[in-house]
């Protein structure tokens, strides 16, 4: 059986769909920002749920702090959900020089239960979240308040994500990988198609949770589930990409292949529970071409995965039989361009076209976000997200088949 058969369909399906989103682009360009200021001011219950977040709470409450604002229209609300170690004393401190700063305590029933205790004791007409360890730029509310007055009939509004101060080639990775996912955000926004609200600041209207209730465990991805509800309910959403938000990333690979095994394994049980949303024309663009597609994307790349290990240890043993059946060891010389002998194949000329079209939509993304990408962080992204993104994606399909909880941290 030729198993390449499979990398050429994968390979084709993922042109088709950057193919697609790329006319979207074309289509319906995002807008530069303004200078325009909001009609008026409604105000904005700012929820931060917490979990011994000591080493990043103030610089989140900072950045709440300079957000430019009216003080009056903004109350913030720090949940801390049985926190173990600073994050309650350091909440305290900012309360006595900010009042509008208000924390509660609670016992630890996980970041759906304190997002849902923030709800019931905020007054703000929009309910927003910040993750404890993301900052929030100083026009982001602003932006996102402009976005909600233009389309009144949007419910809930997602930012522009950046990776906060990347060092590491891990985080350098990441960068390029978010810058990436920017350019997805706002085509699935053309597409009225957005697949999830993240954590890091994105804002509802608060007849949102009137209408169709509060946040569910939703195995640890609550903010996907109620993206999905949303839809599932016919409710409106949008991308404000001229809100950004930094949110600070893992640091190491296992960090970073637990989150996202999270992630991962979540889109599937997610999935599993709004089946009903999947190719069923009711849900637009949403249930026809992005469920159908991540999932798509899902089995292609651990797929890819698969092959690429397969022919790896499959080299790496025949040559190991070799040099035990002769005992002569392999000639290694230095390597050198022939254009005579350079891969013209189909399969080459399509890897190059899907990653020509990568850097097209990660130079979108960018024109967006404004990141600072060097060479390096491109090195990085394309050095090692393909090695590492099937580890997460095979622990998570694993982890859907057995229906086990995927861990926090």
């Amino acid at each position: 059986m030729d198993w390449s058969l499979g990398i050429y369909i994968t390979l084709f399906i993922g042109l088709y769909f950057e193919v697609f989103l790329l006319i979207s682009f074309i289509e319906h360009q995002p807008a530069k920002k303004t200078t325009a200021r909001p009609t008026h001011f409604p105000r904005v219950s700012m929820v931060v749920p917490c979990w011994n977040e000591e080493t990043t709470v103030a610089g989140t409450l900072d950045s709440l702090l300079a957000l430019d604002y009216p003080k009056d229209k903004l109350e913030i609300l720090v949940i801390d959900d049985g926190s173990t170690d600073k994050t309650g004393e350091i909440v305290t401190a900012y309360h006595a020089k900010h009042p509008h700063i208000i924390l509660h305590r609670k016992e630890n029933g996980g970041k759906y239960s304190a997002m849902n205790w923030g709800i019931e004791h905020s007054s703000g007409e929009l309910i927003g979240f910040l993750d404890a360890d993301s900052f929030v730029a100083e026009d982001g509310l602003i932006e996102m308040v402009k976005t909600f007055q233009e389309k009144p009939e949007m419910m809930a509004l997602a930012p522009s994500m950046k990776v906060f101060r990347p060092r590491r080639m891990i985080e350098l990775m990441q960068q390029v990988e978010y810058t990436f996912g920017v350019f997805y955000k706002k085509m699935f926004d053309n597409l009225s198609a957005i697949s999830v609200l993240p954590g890091p600041f994105s804002i509802y209207r608060r007849e949102v949770f009137e209408k169709i209730g509060l946040f569910r465990h939703a195995h640890n991805t609550e903010d996907m589930e109620m993206t999905f509800r949303m839809h599932a309910h016919g409710l409106k959403l949008s991308n404000a990409h001229t809100a950004h938000v930094y949110t600070t990333v893992p640091k190491t690979t296992w960090k970073l292949v637990k989150q996202r095994t999270r992630w991962s394994q979540g889109f599937l049980q997610n999935s599993q529970e709004y089946s009903f949303m999947y190719l069923n024309p009711r849900f637009g663009n949403f249930g026809m071409v992005v469920l159908p597609f991540g999932l798509i994307a899902f089995a292609s790349a651990l797929y890819c995965g698969g092959y690429v290990l397969l022919h790896l240890g499959s080299s790496i043993i025949n040559r190991a039989l070799d040099l035990w059946a002769t005992r002569i060891p392999p000639h290694l010389t230095a390597p050198h361009l022939e254009w005579f002998y350079l891969n013209t194949s189909m399969m080459t000329f399509l890897i190059l076209i899907t990653l020509s079209m990568t850097f097209f939509a990660v130079y979108v993304g960018n024109t967006i976000v404004k990141n600072k990408l060097t060479l390096k962080s491109y090195l990085s992204y394309f050095l090692l997200f393909g090695f590492i993104a099937p580890v997460w994606l095979a622990r998570a399909a694993w982890g859907a088949l057995r229906a086990q909880e995927s861990s926090w941290r």
